[in-house]
């Protein structure tokens, strides 16, 4: 049994009201490999992974867990040797899970060798697995809504200066995740989260009292999750009139307020905190995760697609 709980993805279903819908080696003198953002029936960004020289398989690109999970059905097809129990900490709380040894599992030009996978349920993954942040901590993500297609490359710290229409936002990191630095909702300071494994943005209690407390909560009904684990958690569901990173304020975002394990377990269960998740993102042409450099770049659609989306850009940028 591991000491310390993993962090795997959350919320896959919701039922209520409408939301509104270790790294693998690669050369550096390798250029990135370019997959497509799909198929996925919930819209999550997926990717073919290859395990033991079989498949692929669309596994759901995860930036909300710390581990690459691997659905039951595929661990049996695959025969994968059982390793050990570990405690899961899913949105919805502590579960126990076995663990399968991975030989070697390859994506987008890298490989993985000899990881020892937690396996879930795929009814409730949504997926054959997921990629967490154990195959990303030292990459570059680069997810194009525009064209349907995603970029896992090296992180490098001679990356090319982002153009004018990208919005770049510097974040620190807390267990492998980033939290974005230069973030509000509602004009009020928040811990900002990005996460590519929940199609649902998930506010934690204390932001919800928060803005309760200020006079700017939005009106909210009930509604309930349902985790990778199965488990089922009651929040509250409602929009955010601003969301706001760096320059670019994100109006009207859907959010469900739920006391969800990850905020604890990430020492933000008393601090305002946001995960937002792949619906929000999709507003963008173009989201870049670059963990080795601890920052998220933005790029911003055309002025009409910016209106109709809901977007606006602050040209100065805050202090």
């Amino acid at each position: 049994m591991t000491q310390f709980p993993v962090l795997v993805g959350v919320a896959l279903a919701v039922a209520g009201p409408s939301v509104a819908q270790v790294a693998p080696a690669l050369d550096p003198d390798v250029p990135p490999t370019v997959v497509r953002t799909g198929p996925s029936a919930d819209d999550r960004v997926t990717v073919p992974i290859r395990i033991d020289g079989k498949g692929p398989w669309n596994f759901v690109v995860d930036t909300g867990s710390q581990r690459t999970v691997i659905a039951r059905e595929l661990a049996q097809r695959l025969a994968l040797p059982p390793r050990s129990n570990v405690t899961i900490l899913s949105m919805t709380g502590r579960s126990e899970a076995s663990t399968v040894a991975v030989p070697k599992l390859d994506f987008a030009g890298g490989t993985l060798d000899d990881i020892e996978a937690p396996v879930l349920e795929g009814e409730h993954l949504g997926a054959p697995g997921l990629l967490g942040l154990d195959s990303l901590h030292a990459k570059r993500v680069t997810m194009n809504f525009r064209t349907g297609r995603m970029e896992i490359a090296r992180s490098s710290r001679r990356a090319q200066a982002p153009d004018k229409d990208t919005i770049v936002v510097e974040a620190r990191r807390k267990r492998g995740q980033l939290i974005l630095l230069d973030s509000e909702v509602n004009g009020m300071r928040v811990n900002i989260m990005l996460d590519t494994g929940s199609l649902y943005s998930v506010g934690n209690i204390a932001l919800r009292d928060k803005l309760v407390a200020k006079k700017r909560a939005p009106d909210m009904l009930t509604a309930s999750l349902t985790s990778v684990t199965g488990g089922t958690l009651t929040g509250q569901i409602g929009q955010i009139q601003s969301v706001r990173l760096g320059r670019v304020n994100l109006n009207r975002v859907p959010v469900i307020f739920a006391d969800a394990s990850p905020f604890a377990e990430l020492g933000l269960q008393d601090k305002p905190a946001l995960m937002l998740g792949i619906s929000a993102l999709r507003i963008f042409d173009r989201v870049a995760i670059d963990f080795g450099r601890g920052r998220v770049d933005f790029l911003m659609p055309d002025a009409s697609a910016a209106q109709s989306m809901q977007m606006a850009v602050n040209d100065q940028p805050r202090r």
